[in-house]
Parts: C-alpha cells; sequence; structure tokens
C-alpha cells in the first residue's frame, strides 16, 4: 500500500482512506463500509456491524463499531468511535454514550469530528428530554461541516427549540405550584428507627435537636418510625396530629411509597433525599439532602474559575462514579473547561490503579492542569500517592466523600494537598475538637439544617432569593424546590483537613 510522510505523520494514501470515509445514511444509519467487509478485529468487521443495525439490534451495533475502531488510524479510528456513541445517544443510553465520548482524545477532534462530537452530545439531550443543554452543545458555525452532518444539526436544533417553544420545564418536569406553610411550630420526623438507617437516623435525630435548643425554639419535634405501617401510613399519623412540616422520609423507598399517593399530600414535606427521575413533583415536595453532585458541580466551577480548564477525571466503575463524573462534566464543559480524559478505576482496591493512572496521563497527552477525582477514602489513599508520584504537579479536587468524618492523620496523610468540598460543620468541629463526638457528623449536620429549613420554610418559599447560613452549606431553594447548597474548600495537610487558604 502506498504511504507519504507528512510532518512527521505517516499517512495512508487513496485504498484505505477512501475506504474509511464514511457517509451516514438518515438521522442515525450504518455506515456506507464502501467495499470495508473485511474482518479487522478477530470475526469483528464494519460489515458485521452495519448488518446489527439494519436488524435494529442498537446496542449491539455500537459496541461493534466501537471494537471496530480499535483496528484503524486516526482520525478514521475516532470518526468510528462517534459512529458508536451516535447510536447509543439516539436510544438514549447516557452511560454507554458518555464512556465512548470519554476515549476520544481532544486533540483528534477537529474539523467534521468536532462537530460531530458535538452533535451526539446534543442528540443525547435531546433524547434525555433537555433541549436547553441541546442547544449549547450544538456547533455554532456549521460552514465546514459536510452537508449531510450540517443536516442533521439543524434536525436536533429543531427538535430541542420545539420541545423548548412547547412550555415547561426544559426537562420535562412537571412542578405543581408549592404548598407553602403557614407556620412551623409542629414538626413531624419521618425516620426508620431500626435497620440499616436506625444510626443513621439517631445522628440526624439528635441534630434537629441540636439546632432546636441552639436556636431556643419552642416548636416540638415529634419522630415517627417508618418502618412501623410505612411512610404513608406515618404522614397521615402526623397530619392527624396537627404537624406543620414534614421531615423525612430518608430512604428512596419510602419516599417513593409517599408521591405514590399525592392525594394524601396536604402538608408541606421536606425529603431528606431525592429521587432525582421523578418527572412529576406534588406541590408539598420539597427535597433535601446531600447530594453528591452538587459537590462535583461545584468543583468544576471552582476549578474553572481558577484557570484549570483542561481536566482528567478518575472515576470508580460504579453507578456513583458515573453519576459524579457526569455532574462535573457537564458543570465544567459549562465553563469552559475541557475533559481530556476519563478513567475508570475498579470499585474494589487494586492493583490496576497504577496502569489506569499511567494510561489517564498518556491519554491526557500532557495537556491537564487538573485533576477530578471521584473516590471513597480507602480508594482516595491508594490514588493520591500514585498521582504524587506519577504527575506531582498536576492539583487533584475531591468531594467530601474522599474524607471518611472521623479523623484518621497516620491514614490520611496520604490525602495530603487534595483540594475538595467540605460541609462548615466538619471544620468547625474539627477546630473544636469535637468531631468524633459524631458517629455520622454530616448526618448530624443534616439533621441541624432540617429544622433550620423547616423553621424558615415559610419565608423561603415565598422569597426565591432567601439565603441561610447552614451547617451543610449555605442554603437557597431552586424552581423545582431542590435545596441547594453552596460548601466551603479544605484540603489536607499532616493528614487532617483545614480550611483551604488556612
Amino acid at each position: 500500500m502506498k504511504k507519504v510522510i507528512r510532518n512527521g505523520t505517516m499517512q495512508y494514501l487513496p485504498m484505505l482512506l477512501l475506504a474509511l470515509i464514511f457517509t451516514l445514511q438518515g438521522c442515525t444509519g450504518a455506515f456506507n463500509s464502501t467495499g470495508l467487509g473485511v474482518s479487522v478485529a478477530g470475526d469483528i468487521s464494519i460489515e458485521q456491524a452495519n448488518q446489527l443495525f439494519k436488524q435494529g439490534k442498537k446496542r449491539e451495533a455500537a459496541q461493534t463499531y466501537y471494537a471496530v475502531a480499535a483496528k484503524y488510524p486516526s482520525p478514521q479510528r475516532e470518526r468510528i468511535i462517534l459512529q458508536a456513541a451516535e447510536i447509543a445517544a439516539s436510544v438514549g443510553d447516557a452511560n454507554l454514550t458518555n464512556s465512548y465520548l470519554a476515549r476520544i482524545p481532544a486533540s483528534s477532534l477537529d474539523g467534521e469530528n468536532r462537530g460531530r462530537y458535538a452533535y451526539v452530545k446534543a442528540l443525547l439531550a435531546v433524547q434525555q428530554n433537555n433541549p436547553g443543554l441541546a442547544l449549547r452543545s450544538l456547533p455554532t458555525n456549521t460552514s465546514d461541516l459536510s452537508p449531510a452532518l450540517r443536516e442533521k444539526v439543524q434536525h436536533i436544533r429543531n427538535r430541542a427549540q420545539t420541545m423548548t417553544s412547547n412550555g415547561g420545564n426544559s426537562n420535562n418536569v412537571n412542578v405543581q405550584t408549592a404548598i407553602v406553610p403557614t407556620a412551623a411550630n409542629r414538626i413531624a420526623l419521618l425516620l426508620p428507627q431500626s435497620g440499616s438507617l436506625g444510626k443513621v437516623s439517631q445522628d440526624i435525630m439528635q441534630g434537629m435537636q441540636a439546632a432546636r435548643t441552639g436556636l431556643g425554639s419552642d416548636a416540638s419535634v415529634q419522630l415517627y418510625d417508618v418502618n412501623a405501617g410505612g411512610a404513608a401510613a406515618q404522614y397521615q399519623q402526623a397530619v392527624n396530629d396537627g404537624a406543620d412540616i414534614i421531615v423525612g422520609p430518608l430512604d428512596k423507598e419510602s419516599l417513593a411509597q409517599l408521591l405514590a399517593q399525592p392525594q394524601i399530600l396536604t402538608k408541606p414535606i421536606l425529603s431528606l433525599n431525592y429521587l432525582t427521575e421523578n418527572r412529576n413533583i406534588p406541590g408539598a415536595l420539597y427535597q433535601f439532602g446531600l447530594l453528591p453532585e452538587d459537590e462535583a458541580r461545584q468543583v468544576a466551577e471552582f476549578a474553572a474559575a481558577r484557570g484549570q480548564r483542561n481536566a482528567i477525571v478518575l472515576t470508580p466503575a460504579s453507578s456513583w462514579g458515573e453519576r459524579v463524573s457526569t455532574a462535573f462534566r457537564s458543570a465544567y464543559q459549562r465553563k469552559g473547561g475541557q475533559i481530556l480524559t476519563i478513567q475508570q478505576y475498579p470499585d474494589a482496591p487494586s492493583s490496576a490503579y497504577v496502569q489506569n493512572l499511567q494510561n489517564a496521563l498518556i491519554n491526557s497527552q500532557g495537556r491537564a492542569n487538573m485533576v477530578f477525582l471521584a473516590a471513597s477514602p480507602s480508594q482516595a489513599r491508594l490514588i493520591r500517592p500514585l498521582l504524587a508520584a506519577q504527575a506531582p504537579t498536576l492539583p487533584v479536587y475531591a468531594t467530601s466523600h474522599i474524607f471518611s468524618g472521623r479523623t484518621d492523620p497516620g491514614k490520611d496523610s496520604d490525602l495530603d494537598g487534595i483540594i475538595y468540598t467540605e460541609i462548615p460543620w466538619v471544620l468547625e468541629s474539627l477546630q473544636a475538637g469535637t468531631l468524633n463526638n459524631s458517629t455520622y457528623p454530616r448526618m448530624f449536620a443534616l439533621g441541624m439544617d432540617a429544622f433550620l429549613i423547616a423553621k424558615n420554610l415559610p419565608g423561603i418559599a415565598r422569597n426565591p432569593s432567601a439565603r441561610v447560613n447552614g451547617k451543610t452549606g449555605n442554603i437557597s431553594l431552586a424552581s423545582n424546590r431542590q435545596i441547594q447548597r453552596s460548601l466551603v474548600f479544605a484540603t489536607f495537610a499532616n493528614g487532617l483537613p483545614r480550611p483551604l487558604g488556612q
């Protein structure tokens, strides 16, 4: 085969090159293989992927395209991966789509590939009923794109604009008119008193009582055990007993039971968890909790504001890791940041961590100026020293999940230098020497803020700009009645957390 060297790069000419320039059919279609039916990865071929697509086996087709891509040089390899990602996006599979997009080096995204990358992100957003994100993701200048891709971009733009003009929340969430309490003198607390969440509930209850005492409030707090008869029955009992506001439940299952009977929800509920997939938010529901996504978004905005806009993302291969990395990526890109690579590592401690980090650093091509680490304490204690050895100058950011909430300087000295989000109560308690008094200090703080929010809910619900300085962060109420928290930033020094800059 004829080849030529240009600018130090070997480029293959006509036959193979022509065979690898593909044209998509329809909005998401199979490749025109131009005679490329030979096996390139064992028994896997472009033709097989095409056939799977024609048979309606879209996920299998996407996986086959992705497997085939490894055998081709850049930029053909990235073009085939983008085809796999487009098919995954067309069926609304966010995990599969994002896993493919994360395997495309930023340096390969120029011209047509850059435009197609943006189109795939927009297609996924439309499939997930998020037209606002779709419109932000689409390329603004399409003059350099092929006619077929320009048509696709315009098609998605039209769909997104139609979805937006049809009204309502851009995520198709129906937020019913709020039920605003007129008073907050009698507070009912729906928590499990036994089982896996029994001890967590005790710290929440103690936090509420501490806040009540600290504020000198005469409001009563009455506990109702959701394990005795279920959340709906206990909610009704609390209402019959004259409760002004119901705080809880804590577990998603109990919250789902309540929301399945919206007709009984006559008093406001300040839940201590979120049902993010719920598309119909009753007027009674206010949602509060310690969402990891909130922290990931704040890290993204903080790092981007510091001018660190080329990131490596390290995340465990778990649903939690996917949630956190997705939230970080979305917020970071909105602020102009670029994700150079997303590297998953085994959820359980593994010797593979070394290779995982080496792969991430190689894929970033020396362009990274920060690392976002989604990790538990045990994971972070292993990964941070490896990062320090291989990339000592790269700043590392994380969420509060890297710290257990109980001091252990001997083990946590491996976390020194990490910048992470933390709730004010942890840092205040650490300074006072009382942090280890609670088994679950963040749940204790959640209880404190639950009481604070419940007492102030009549005013907060009527004033969207209201802010409350809480123990889990600076608190405000979003338009969908989710409580939002702005945390502080901390770092580790000699194995102990301290406020950043002190």
